[in-house]
């Protein structure tokens, strides 16, 4: 169980389109091409279940994918992963026998079953704005 002051961390999950498409970063996504790259209802609801029953609570469903938050443990036991701060106050995932990290987490962890769903598991970096960036 986790202790009660273990940080809390979220990461958003993308999911596979029901086309078989994948974002490839190069290809701007609109409103004309968005359906393409959007996940079956049924996997949406497929994916949702398998992450909260691996510990995680799970956000409404937005666009591609979802959010899903819980303790930093879970996410080390799940995701096998270390996690580290990077130099603006993000977390990272890293693996045990690396020094650094990514905000990408592995998906090689994750159980058959939940993978086959994900197209990417990422945490978010900090904001390039705000208090302390100027």
């Amino acid at each position: 169980m986790p202790r009660k002051t273990e940080k809390t961390l979220s990461a958003e999950v993308a999911l596979r389109s029901a086309s078989g498409k994948s974002f490839n970063g190069q290809t701007a996504i609109t409103s004309e091409n968005i359906a393409d790259y959007l996940p079956s209802p049924e996997l949406v609801e497929k994916a949702r279940r398998a992450f909260t029953e691996l510990g995680f609570d799970v956000s409404k469903p937005a666009g591609i994918g979802f959010s899903i938050s819980a303790p930093a443990s879970v996410f080390k036991k799940v995701f096998k992963i270390r996690t580290i701060s990077d130099e603006r106050g993000g977390i990272k995932a890293a693996a045990a026998t690396r020094a650094e990290g990514t905000y990408e987490l592995p998906l090689k962890a994750l159980p058959k079953e939940v993978a086959q769903y994900v197209s990417a598991v990422t945490f978010s970096p900090p904001p390039d704005f705000g208090p302390g960036s100027f």
